[in-house]
């Protein structure tokens, strides 16, 4: 528990990028059926087959699930046995990122940058220190941070030729300036003085609104996907 592990480049929380891949599957049910199948349709099966109680034994179930059973389960929803082993393949054995953007489009919304144009050193976690800005968490793989050499409790010093005096001069030196441009820092590590680069990449923050943010009013299409996804089955039993 007290180890300082950099979870950040080694570790997936399941109940966030769970949900992500769950939205990935129910707008895509949805796309491929006109909207006449989606999650819910799925997570019934699998509850019919292997989650509901009353198996022989109290609290526990009669048919464990594997992977392939839920690959089966998708198969039998979707109608598509090569769709189903795809999904999974892809996206939860693989690593590929669902294409959400045109998903969310089906609905009405749309997915764009929340801060267009703004550069960012990627997830770079500042405080203040006495003499400078200190990077007060582990920095990501493959960022701008990480590529100049950063690590967690190396303080700032200086940036873009002036000196940090904490954690606000090192942002607003990054938001001065655009994705691609090239801040020189120094730091210091454990009484060592180090120089490096921060390549400055695009803000990465989505936001996701309803066309009619932007003035638009959604297609017939659009009001209908939009209403299907989100009208729910189920009722209260009070």
């Amino acid at each position: 528990h007290g180890d300082r592990t950099n979870f950040a480049n080694t570790y997936i929380s399941h109940y966030t990028w769970g949900a992500a891949i769950g939205l990935a599957l129910d707008l895509t049910l949805r796309d491929r059926t006109g909207g006449s199948v989606g999650l819910d349709d799925y997570m019934r099966v699998l509850w019919q087959r292997h989650g509901r109680p009353g198996g022989k034994a109290p609290g526990q179930v009669d048919r464990p699930y594997a992977m392939s059973d839920l690959v089966a389960a998708l198969e039998e929803v979707s109608g598509d046995r090569v769709f189903a082993a795809d999904f999974f393949r892809r996206f939860i054995q693989g690593s590929d990122v669902a294409d959400y953007q045109r998903l969310l489009a089906r609905a009405g919304l749309v997915m764009r940058p929340s801060a267009p144009g703004a550069a960012s050193a990627g997830e770079l976690r500042l405080q203040d220190a006495a003499r400078g800005a200190r990077v007060d968490a582990p920095v990501p793989t493959g960022s701008p941070a990480y590529a100049a050499g950063l690590e967690r409790d190396d303080v700032i010093v200086t940036v873009a030729g002036r000196p940090a005096s904490g954690a606000a001069d090192v942002m607003r030196a990054i938001r001065e300036r655009k994705p691609g441009d090239t801040l020189p820092i120094v730091f210091e590590r454990r009484g060592q003085r180090i120089t490096g680069s921060l390549r400055l990449e695009a803000d990465g923050y989505m936001e996701i609104s309803p066309v009619e943010q932007g003035g638009r009013q959604p297609t017939a299409d659009e009001r209908r996907f939009r209403d299907g996804w989100l009208r729910s089955a189920a009722r209260n039993a009070f």
